[in-house]
């Protein structure tokens, strides 16, 4: 592989632990320990208190711009939307747009904790018989699998029909644990988040990054074990309807 080739490859992979640094850590360290670290420098810039409102919210812009700013630089690098940044660039931005606008409440924000999720979720599900069903860019799409080899074994075989069987049950199982990010996300909120921004923003912040912190354990743990049951699915379906090993299944990254 010459120098220019590998180098375009290398540009396609994302870095996962700087994405979960910008997109997880970095917004949670900013809400949970920001007015101890940055608070009283930034009340005597624009001289306010620590426990201001002005100073809470710059603190909550602040640690929204790191999921957005890796969003806009991934895409800068990679010269391809990734389509979990735009959704967490999204997020955060309406988060930060609810502790920051006047009238912004905490039912707001369990509400958009729950709907991106939901509507991904019944989207993911209306899909299923579209021309473009969202499981092949979110599962079966040409990153993971060598989609074309497999295409053709699957005609040859005869097995196409089968095959949009298993896709439909695996974008289902998809649909489903959206769905249920969405209903946990938002007990979850309605648990933590119990603080109008309008009352104390300091506090508003706190139970935000807290939240964040619980997110993991509570509801991406769990939706990271559905979808990958639905990966193993796709994976143990592709082996029976074409013969191809897993090694020969999934698309290959060696230098």
């Amino acid at each position: 592989m010459n120098e220019k080739a590998q180098s375009n490859k290398d540009k396609s992979k994302e870095n996962l632990l700087i994405n979960f640094a910008f997109n997880i850590i970095l917004p949670i360290l900013i809400l949970r320990k920001g007015d101890d670290w940055f608070g009283g420098l930034i009340g005597k810039v624009v001289n306010q208190s620590i426990d201001s409102t002005l100073v809470a919210s710059i603190l909550l812009a602040f640690a929204v711009s790191f999921p957005v700013g890796y969003g806009l630089y991934d895409f800068a690098r990679r010269k391809k939307w990734n389509f979990f940044s735009i959704l967490g660039a999204i997020s955060a931005l309406l988060t930060g747009g609810i502790g920051l606008i006047p009238g912004g409440s905490v039912t707001m924000f369990a509400i958009k904790e729950a709907a991106l999720p939901a509507l991904l979720g019944l989207f993911t599900i209306y899909t299923i018989n579209t021309k473009r069903p969202l499981i092949k860019m979110l599962l079966y799409n040409p990153e993971i699998f060598e989609v074309d080899r497999i295409n053709d074994l699957l005609s040859k075989n005869g097995t196409t029909v089968q095959f949009h069987l298993l896709l439909t049950k695996c974008t289902w199982l998809l649909g489903i644990t959206f769905i249920l990010s969405a209903a946990l996300n938002y007990f979850l909120a309605r648990l933590i988040v119990i603080t109008e921004p309008h009352i104390d923003k300091n506090a508003f912040n706190d139970e935000i990054g807290a939240m964040m912190g619980w997110s993991f354990p509570v509801i991406s743990l769990p939706s990271m074990l559905i979808s990958g049951y639905a990966l193993w699915l796709l994976i143990r379906g592709i082996k029976k309807l074409t013969g191809l090993n897993m090694e020969d299944a999934m698309r290959q990254r060696s230098a």
